[in-house]
Parts: C-alpha cells; structure tokens; sequence
C-alpha cells in the first residue's frame, strides 16, 4: 500500500505516525531509508499529537457505515471545508468534479485557488480551535525538563503516580522524553505524563531543636497571658451579669410593659 501511494503521488519527504507495529517493523525501516524518507512517531499514549491521523480514521469509519462508501467517499471529496473554504478535489486537483447533483460546466473548469489564502485561513482555524481548547481545558505551559531529573509518571487511565523515574535524553518531538521505566528499562513519554520531583532539602536539627524550644516557651507564655485576661475580664464582671467565655456581657432583652 505505501509503495502504491508513493506511486501516484510520489515519494513524501516526512511520515508522521503513531507508534503501531506495522511501523516499527523492519520492513518499514528499511522503506523509509531505501526511500530518503523521515519517519517521525508521535507520543506513546498521546493521540492528540497525531491529530490529522486520528480524525482521518474517524471519517473513514464513517464512511465506511454509508449504503455506498464509494458514493460517500466522492462526497467528501467533493465538499468544500471548513477551514480551507476548498474541497479536497480543489486541492489536489485544482478543479471540481462532478457529482450526482446538477452542476454548470463551467464550474468544471480547471481553476487553482489562491494557496496563500486557503494558508492563511487554515493556520486562522487552527489557531482559534487551540484557543477555545486551552481555555476551556485550562492549559498551561509545562517547564522543560532537563536530563538527570527525578520524574514521577502517570497515564491518562492510571490513578496514582509511580516512580521515581529519571530523564534520559529528549526525543525528537516536541515535549517529549525518554524516561527510565520504575521497573527497569526505558519508555517514551510526552511532557503531560510526566511530574517533576522537587529536590530534597537538607534541614539543620539543632535549627529545628532550638525553633521548637522557642515556640513550646512561647505558646506557654501566650497561654498564660491569656488565662489573666480571662481571669480579668471575670474580674470586672458586676454581680448579676451574665458573662460569656470569650469576656462579652450579655445585656438581658428590654421589653414594653404592656
């Protein structure tokens, strides 16, 4: 199938995909360097890093549940996008292609639209949906991690964190690292599933001796000034008063004779 694509399209410069084994296979190595081509994989565990991917199985499995997936597939290709403003036939091919509803044949004529523009209106939709996303998400900008750091790790499904783990070099992508496993080994992991553990900090004892002397001496005295105050404060109580524990006189309620 990839020596296909390649065939009618030509050989790409870049691959980007998830970790599954057809691409990890020595076969697949051996493609991309008789080819010249670069495969890049995504984050274990992170399918948002291969967002094109994951959405393009979503559609084909969409179409794939049509009476006619052929009929269906020229559909798509035929309908123009969101973001671009295009169809897909428009981008490849520069011209529309006819469908099963009516059309004008000049509409058929091979015409390429502006490139610049369906950029530029593609980089505006993406940057509006990452916008919505971090703000309805609450996203922040993790600190980069740097090599020898003591990691905790932790997956979306997984409850606690575990480790301790330790950074061993950074990966080719973005936001992602090459940790040692808790239990041996190594394992790739993107910067969301890792938590850096703050070094531990050397505490003098005898500071810690001589602050807590001070304060026992210091909670004693405050307590004893506090039982004189209360002890004062009864004091100035008048015979018949009702004095709260906190020292407040409590004024009995006037009320009309009537």
């Amino acid at each position: 199938v990839a020596l296909a694509t390649c065939a009618r399209f030509g050989i790409p410069e870049r691959i980007v995909s998830d970790n599954g084994p057809q691409y990890t296979s020595e076969a697949w190595k051996d493609l991309c360097r008789h080819y010249d081509i670069e495969h890049v994989t995504s984050s274990p565990h992170n399918p948002q890093a291969n967002g094109h991917a994951e959405r393009a199985v979503q559609l084909a499995k969409r179409i794939l549940k049509e009476d006619d997936p052929v009929l269906a597939l020229m559909c798509y290709r035929a309908t123009p996008t969101t973001s671009t403003g295009v169809s897909p036939a428009e981008l490849l091919m520069g011209r529309k292609i006819r469908t099963t509803l009516p059309s004008l044949t000049s509409d058929l004529v091979p015409k390429w639209p502006d490139k610049d523009l369906i950029r530029r209106r593609d980089a505006e939709a993406k940057r509006r949906q990452a916008f919505y996303f971090n703000k309805r998400h609450g996203v922040r900008v993790l600190p980069q991690l740097q090599l020898g750091d003591n990691v905790m790790l932790k997956l979306d499904e997984e409850r606690t964190w575990t480790g301790p783990a330790s950074v061993i070099q950074e990966s080719c992508t973005q936001r992602s690292y090459q940790v040692s496993s808790p239990r041996g080994g190594e394992m790739r992991r993107n910067r969301r599933h890792i938590q850096r553990v703050p070094p531990a900090t050397t505490v003098n004892t005898e500071t810690i001796g001589l602050g807590t002397g001070h304060s026992r001496a210091d909670n004693q005295h405050q307590n004893s000034s506090q039982g004189q105050c209360e002890n004062n404060g009864h004091d100035r109580s008048t015979p018949g008063q009702v004095v709260t524990r906190s020292g407040r006189v409590c004024k009995p309620v006037v009320r009309l004779d009537l």
